[in-house]
């Protein structure tokens, strides 16, 4: 059996978007060639990959068990042919990716891809949730990272993530006060989950303080306005999280999504599949 990679990039290219026209206008293909290559696909591994119905398609569990594979595949087949051919992976990768991964874990991640592929430049955008889906969704991003809600995608890989409510090491806080808090802004998708994680503790608390930006929440907890849910890899070193004895209030979780196009270009592919087998270096 052989895993054609023409047949794979219209399974994934299909996966992402959910509809075969949808697929068929990014690949540059007719909506009967794509439907053809995913049956032909179906037929060679003998399942069924998608749940078909008027809403469009859903990965199916071998469907899921395949994409991950699907992704790799490619991903080392362009690194092969670009070694065989003596082309050193090069070009310019637009990278989106939310304030509170590039500050911390990415980092890393991209210090060992740059040196591995040092013709490989990479513009970085740090943007709001709301504004790198918007951007990843107008071609204007080709890899991106931001919180799974924005995008209507399956993402490549998932970081599942707690907010950890953080108040500067000095201040302690009174039960007989409502306790300030400091919020996301409206827009933000992290703002729901925890003001839900309020809600479902019998606690006084008040808003203080709204914060646009990773940057502007820190500073809002450093200076001591009030408490404030942070990725613990963004907690200041004069800072603490309220746990242990002061854990009265829930760790909201969220899930972070890292994503790309399936028709980008090489270079794109190959950090976004860097990224995700490396996405525990620290």
């Amino acid at each position: 059996m052989n895993l054609d990679p023409y047949l794979l990039r219209a399974f994934l290219t299909a996966a992402e978007i959910g509809t075969v026209n949808g697929a068929a206008a990014t690949l540059n293909r007719t909506q009967a060639a794509v439907s053809m290559q995913i049956r032909k696909l179906e037929d060679l591994l003998g399942k069924e990959l998608f749940e078909r119905s008027s809403r469009g398609l859903t990965l199916t569990a071998d469907g899921q068990f395949l994409i991950t594979y699907a992704r790799e595949i490619l991903a080392l087949n362009e690194e092969v042919r670009r070694r065989l051919q003596a082309t050193p992976i090069e070009g310019r990768v637009r990278l989106g990716v939310v304030e509170d991964f590039a500050a911390t874990r990415l980092i890393h991640i991209l210090k060992a891809f740059r040196d591995r592929n040092p013709k490989v430049n990479i513009d970085i955008i740090v943007e709001s949730n709301r504004r790198l889906a918007a951007m990843f969704e107008s071609d204007k991003l080709d890899v991106t990272i931001c919180d799974v809600s924005q995008i209507n995608r399956k993402p490549i890989l998932v970081w599942n993530e707690e907010l950890r409510w953080v108040a500067r090491s000095d201040i302690a806080f009174s039960s007989d006060a409502p306790l300030p808090i400091i919020m996301f802004e409206e827009s933000c998708p992290w703002r729901a989950p925890a003001m839900a994680a309020l809600a479902n503790r019998n606690l006084q608390w008040t808003i203080v303080c709204e914060a646009s930006t990773l940057v502007a929440m820190i500073t809002a907890v450093r200076v001591g306005i009030g408490v404030g849910p942070m990725i613990a890899a963004t907690v200041p070193d004069d800072c603490r999280m309220l746990d242990g004895a002061d854990a009265f209030l829930r760790s909201p979780r969220i899930d972070v999504g890292l994503y790309a196009h399936s028709g980008a270009s090489g270079e794109s592919y190959y950090l976004a599949d860097f990224i995700a087998r490396n996405s525990r270096l620290k």
